[in-house]
């Protein structure tokens, strides 16, 4: 992902057209933008309503393209403009307006990588995960997009962090996530620059130990049986299924011990406990 370092200084411009006033946070956001045919793009940020942005390159500079700011001129307001611009080429940009007592010019150069390094997930209490990561060289208005996966393939967004804008070389992030659920989860995060150019990190692995740690006693079972949970479980779920996966015995658990006197064919069956946390185990069940 590529973004342009861009100086905010006024430079003497040689053209016979009064410049219009610069408005303090007027920015110009260049990127990789695969939908121009170029390659690259760039956004215009709170410029004078109503402007047109000439895009000079080129020696001698000469008007590439040019950009209407939305709003009304004269207004007095800022508004917001996109359009596609050649890549790798310096570039200036500058408004014009008749009667203006003002300039308003953005030189841009050089191109800097974004980095996001040490994207992490770590488990957390219960069934949190905690993301942290750190994102240097960034430019306003990026956002990151926290997407979670069980099956490290299909992602969907979760959360959505915008960049500060503090001017600090490289900042830090987290995000906890309070409900996973599965054995395996999976994170990534997807990086949107303000052209709408997006990029994604590294995928992150969090492993979930879902040992209930129940117990069946006796177990193979010859009348009634007791089975053990751990009160941090409580209260759980507890079914038995046969052997046709048809469930024919369920209860809600509120306390450690649950003794279970149920009439049973001998054969094997399956014991399942859900935990207050949505965590599942299963454990074999023989009945003598």
């Amino acid at each position: 992902m590529k973004k342009l370092l861009l100086p905010l200084f006024v430079i003497a411009f040689t053209h016979s057209i009064t410049k219009a006033q610069c408005p303090p946070g007027a920015f110009a956001y260049q990127s990789l933008y695969p939908q121009c045919a170029s390659g690259c793009g760039v956004l215009l940020l709170g410029w004078p309503e109503g402007v047109i942005v000439n895009i000079y390159g080129g020696t001698p500079l000469t008007i590439i393209t040019s950009a209407l700011i939305s709003g009304t001129l004269g207004d007095g307001g800022t508004g917001d403009a996109f359009t596609c611009v050649p890549c790798n080429t310096p570039l200036i940009y500058a408004s014009t307006v008749l009667n203006a007592t003002g300039g308003c010019v953005i030189a841009t150069i050089g191109i800097v990588p974004i980095k996001l390094t040490d994207f992490s997930a770590s488990s957390s209490v219960g069934n949190s995960c905690k993301l942290k990561w750190t994102a240097s060289q960034e430019a306003g208005g990026v956002k990151y997009v926290v997407q979670r996966s069980e099956d490290s393939r299909n992602f969907k967004d979760i959360k959505t962090i915008t960049a500060y804008a503090n001017g600090r070389s490289s900042n830090s992030y987290s995000f906890e996530d309070a409900t996973i659920t599965a054995i395996n989860t999976y994170y990534r995060l997807k990086v949107i620059e303000v052209s709408g150019s997006i990029t994604y990190s590294s995928i992150a692995t969090v492993k979930k130990d879902i040992n209930t740690g129940f117990v069946i006693y006796p177990n193979p079972v010859i009348n009634n049986f007791t089975v053990s949970i751990p009160e941090k479980s409580l209260p759980a779920d507890v079914e038995i299924y046969n052997t046709q996966g048809q469930s024919i015995y369920r209860l809600k658990a509120k306390q450690s011990l649950v003794n279970i006197d149920q009439q049973l064919k001998n054969g094997i069956y399956v014991l399942k406990v859900t935990g207050n946390n949505n965590v599942t185990s299963t454990q074999k069940l023989i009945k003598k």
